[in-house]
């Protein structure tokens, strides 16, 4: 009689809380009857509602011959890898720890639930940087939809763009949402998505690294004061679009080449750090107000003098008005960076709550697929761990 290769497979959920330079994320079999009942809810097209397929190479090791996770993914079970918090406590208390390091698990916390076998040949610091990675993406997405997809952003400072700019910043925002939404759809980056993303980044990075040396400029005229309210619209679009075309990147190494996976994700990190920092230099700084101020002063030092004329005078006045109107543009732009910054800091929980589904494809003789998505997620049942 041939052996029922679902024999080993753990009933109920099985997990392990794996740990890396001070980051934990778990890592759950959810055995037999409930992959069972998660693959009947599913469509073969689009598994889940939200989220995208994640189907490359790093998914390989998992399947090393003679492990438990291989067993049970062959025979059709289905995994979770998850940053969530309500996760991590949920497992927390019945299933140990294992601490992760460059070359894999290098030490073990004692068991009580779960079979240290589990995860000794899957690639335990891919999986990190992937669900790193859906967390990164997943806080961004967030932030975006509070200013709406970009081509609304850059039609909404159109009056504050030139032709040739609000055209550049036009065709970018399109292409940005061209790429993103064929992977939305068809869950993978078609073949020419390298190169287009390529050029846009191109494009992108040289538009940020110009406005952002014409932000710096002194505020002395009115010129001066229009030029810092354009040149700070560019910016912080630029910076948006720099940010969703590196996100794209991250996914399409994802999809494509797990090796540089961390690079990318760290460069991220390091980016998303940096311009943060600028946009909250853009809000604390205000460069029209002192200059506006200055003028108000000049003009009340005027009247006190006898050599004051009021075509002068009046002039003065003028200008204060002007630059008044200017710094309304300027509260504009610095309300929309704020609403982003605010969104950013306040997406955390939420992006956290991205998941991984690990499954094999039934169709498939040793192909495994992974989906990011907020639909699944483990929580305690009836007060038990």
């Amino acid at each position: 009689m041939k052996k029922d290769s679902r024999q080993d497979v753990p009933r109920d959920p099985v997990g392990q809380i794996l740990t890396h330079e001070g980051r934990s994320i778990a890592l759950v079999d959810l055995g037999q009857g409930p992959s069972d009942l998660l693959r009947a809810t599913w469509s073969s097209d689009r598994p889940f509602q939200s989220g995208g397929d994640l189907d490359s190479a790093w998914l390989l090791p998992i399947l090393g011959v003679g492990s438990a996770a291989a067993s049970s993914l062959l025979a059709g079970n289905v995994f979770l890898a998850t940053a969530n918090p309500g996760t991590l406590m949920t497992i927390g208390t019945g299933v140990g720890s294992a601490v992760v390091g460059p070359n894999g698990i290098v030490a073990h916390a004692p068991f009580v639930a779960a079979s240290s076998a589990m995860t000794t040949v899957v690639a335990p610091i891919m999986l990190f940087a992937t669900v790193s990675s859906v967390t990164i993406c997943a806080r961004l997405d967030q932030a975006q939809r509070t200013l709406g997809r970009l081509v609304e952003v850059v039609e909404h400072v159109r009056r504050l763009l030139d032709a040739e700019d609000y055209a550049r910043f036009e065709t970018a925002s399109e292409q940005i949402d061209e790429i993103r939404s064929e992977f939305e759809h068809c869950r993978r980056f078609a073949s020419d998505v390298p190169g287009r993303l390529a050029r846009v980044e191109d494009r992108v990075s040289r538009l940020r690294s110009k406005y952002g040396l014409m932000t710096a400029g002194d505020v002395r005229s009115e010129d001066d004061a229009r030029l810092v309210v354009s040149s700070l619209n560019r910016f912080f679009l630029a910076s948006l679009y720099d940010l969703r075309t590196d996100m794209l990147q991250l996914y399409l190494a994802l999809q494509n080449d797990p090796d540089v996976v961390e690079v990318r994700q760290s460069q991220l990190r390091k980016k998303i750090e940096r311009y943060g920092k600028d946009f909250r230099q853009v809000l604390d700084d205000n460069r029209i107000g002192d200059y506006r101020r200055a003028l108000k002063e000049d003009l009340a030092k005027k009247r006190w003098s006898r050599r004051w004329r009021r075509p002068f005078g009046g002039e003065l006045a003028r200008s204060m008005r002007s630059v008044r109107a200017i710094g309304k543009d300027f509260n504009s732009v610095q309300a929309r960076v704020a609403q982003w910054v605010d969104a950013f800091e306040a997406a955390s929980d939420e992006s956290c709550q991205q998941s991984l589904v690990i499954y094999r494809d039934p169709d498939g003789e040793r192909t495994l697929r992974a989906h990011h998505t907020r639909d699944v997620r483990l929580e305690r049942a009836g007060g038990s761990s």
